[in-house]
């Protein structure tokens, strides 16, 4: 269909944390690929979880959190009215979504003394390469000797396709030295800490922390940017894109 073939120019090299963590775990193959979508981004309107991400997030960062919170959006999303087919399919993948996360129940890491909505953070420049950085929950504790630690949460859910161990840890690295390049800019006053940096696969129910390794992996990706910026303006468009 020609509205599928549709594409816009992103003019200037970037992409989310989720599709950078998906980009270092992939093949050379799907590299490719993963940057033509990301330069040419579709204008036809894609299915988001938006609504099911911050339903969970209200939900994990609420001390008095029971699950037919959950269950009640859950019902909602699935009965409530809806503008058009399209709307009405966006919501049914948001309840898929809620239901997948109360049957697996993902646990949090044990230390988190905190969890807090997220909001919108501050891109970062990498070379050149804009990293954009939306978390979903906010993860603080106080250690032993009394100083505050802080980490981020990401949310994600693939119906059938639980993400590879490989793909959670590359993003919670990028998750903790983020949080790490920002403090030393300046932009931050609580040091990170790994445990508290974790990608959760709502499918799966694994909870994947920041590596050891993280800073490695860390200038892996800051070379990987580097390389993306030198392609972009090579990067082809799809086969019979319109713009």
């Amino acid at each position: 269909m020609a509205e599928d073939r549709t594409h816009s120019l992103r003019e200037m090299p970037g992409m989310s944390a989720s599709k950078l963590a998906d980009y270092m775990a992939a093949s050379e193959q799907a590299r490719r690929s993963i940057l033509r979508q990301c330069k040419y981004r579709p204008i036809a309107r894609v299915v988001q979880h938006q609504a099911a991400k911050e339903s969970i997030a209200e939900f994990l960062s609420s001390e008095d959190s029971h699950p037919g919170v959950l269950e009640g959006r859950m019902e909602i999303l699935r009965n409530g009215l809806h503008g058009s087919e399209f709307d009405s399919e966006v919501a049914e993948h948001n309840a898929d979504y809620i239901e997948r996360f109360l049957e697996m129940k993902p646990a949090l890491p044990d230390r988190a003394n905190e969890v807090a909505v997220a909001r919108k953070k501050a891109p970062l420049d990498i070379n050149g390469f804009n990293l954009s950085f939306n978390p979903d929950i906010l993860l603080r504790r106080i250690n032993n000797r009394n100083v505050p630690k802080l980490g981020v949460g990401f949310l994600r859910y693939g119906k059938n396709k639980p993400i590879s161990d490989e793909v959670g840890c590359w993003q919670s690295a990028i998750s903790f030295c983020y949080l790490d390049t920002k403090l030393k800019q300046g932009a931050g006053d609580v040091d990170p800490e790994k445990e508290l940096c974790i990608t959760l696969d709502v499918w799966s129910g694994k909870c994947h922390p920041a590596p050891g390794n993280a800073i490695y992996r860390f200038n892996e990706v800051k070379a990987a940017c580097a390389g993306i910026v030198e392609r972009w303006a090579q990067i082809a468009p799809p086969d019979n894109a319109v713009f």
